[in-house]
């Protein structure tokens, strides 16, 4: 028998399409968060009439739908009108106001960007968008490490409403009192998807990504059940996709709950956030957190700065909760003299957690 004598010809796969089984994939109807949409709308509507929007800030859990609800509604302005520039930016990566500066330049298609600084960047940004309006959402917006990017958006940006995304909870309050007055954003915050609403999106994402009739229902029940347990719809997303790649890899036309339960055993290997999307320092303080576990908050600090960390404390404890955020690391509050301190754990949370 050959090698590849078991697998399936190319017109036997169970698949129609994987991209839709991707975290990115946006969906031509956003099913469960139709109330989110409506008001991050409400929100961008008064650039529709020549007037400045309202900023909004959006909090919620990893993987509630966030960044693809605000996604789905900057495709309906994009198709609405020419009017209204839509520029997103994922601040994991774009994380300064030079990098967002060159990011929104790329996006409006600036091309005249070599050896400019900040400042003359964002004039040349202002001078392009001033001319129509602008909805510009940052993206995991707790990452960003200075706070200037805020007045140059606030301050030369004539029309636009600014969408802020984050999973920090306490990120507003750790913003300089004056950016917080001229933000002054609404707050919008998703809940987790009850069991119904995860079982109809991944019910819609089944219908995309495979062919009909080949999962089992039993299969997609058991899969159901542990995208809830994990408030995490990437769960379901993670697990449908592995499934259907086990029942290929042995030859099979159905994906059972042998199957299912295989994919379920993998978990482990599906991090709620990719150590690839942390910046520099966030993974220098990861690694030291790891060598150091159990080390308070202070003492990390200290750690850090022999090892030629630069971060002042307040930027370091930032990104000390943004690994907390993104499950790498859990706090610990204990009793420290007269008052308390925080042991930092490593321990990268994987939906393991949850099976």
């Amino acid at each position: 028998m050959g090698l590849f004598d078991s697998v399936l010809k190319d017109n036997e796969s169970l698949f129609l399409d994987t991209l839709p089984l991707d975290i990115d994939f946006i969906p031509p109807i956003l099913e469960g968060r139709e109330n989110e949409q409506q008001y991050i709308a409400t929100c961008i509507q008064p650039l529709f009439s020549k007037r400045n929007g309202k900023n909004l800030l959006i909090m919620g859990a990893p993987g509630i739908g966030k960044t693809v609800a605000t996604k789905h509604v900057l495709s309906e302005v994009h198709k609405k009108t020419d009017d209204i520039y839509t520029i997103y930016i994922n601040c994991w990566k774009k994380d300064t106001p030079h990098k967002i500066a060159l990011e929104i330049c790329d996006q409006i298609d600036f091309k005249f960007v070599q050896n400019r600084d900040t400042n003359d960047l964002f004039k040349e940004i202002a001078r392009i968008l001033n001319k129509k309006s602008a909805v510009i959402v940052l993206d995991e917006v707790d990452k960003i490490t200075d706070e200037q990017i805020f007045y140059h958006l606030l301050e030369e940006i004539n029309r636009r409403t600014l969408v802020l995304i984050t999973n920090n909870e306490q990120w507003l309050t750790t913003l300089d009192a004056r950016v917080r007055s001229r933000l002054t954003p609404d707050l919008l915050v998703f809940k987790p998807y009850n069991f119904e609403e995860t079982k109809m999106i991944l019910k819609k994402r089944v219908e995309f990504a495979f062919a009909p009739n080949v999962l089992d229902p039993v299969a997609f029940e058991k899969i159901v059940e542990k995208a809830y347990d994990a408030k995490d719809i990437r769960a379901g997303l993670y697990l449908l996709k592995e499934a259907g790649e086990i029942a290929e890899q042995n030859a099979q036309r159905k994906i059972s709950l042998n199957h299912a339960e295989k994919a379920i055993g993998k978990l482990r290997d599906f991090k709620l956030k990719s150590t690839t999307t942390l910046d520099t320092q966030e993974q220098m303080i990861l690694d030291l957190i790891k060598v150091h576990n159990g080390l308070t908050t202070k003492e990390v600090y200290e750690v850090y700065q022999k090892k030629g960390g630069d971060q002042s404390y307040s930027n370091f404890h930032k990104k000390i909760k943004s690994l907390e955020q993104g499950k790498f690391i859990s706090l610990e509050e204990r009793n420290e003299g007269p008052g308390k301190a925080t042991v930092l754990r490593y321990g990268m949370k994987t939906l393991q957690d949850f099976t």
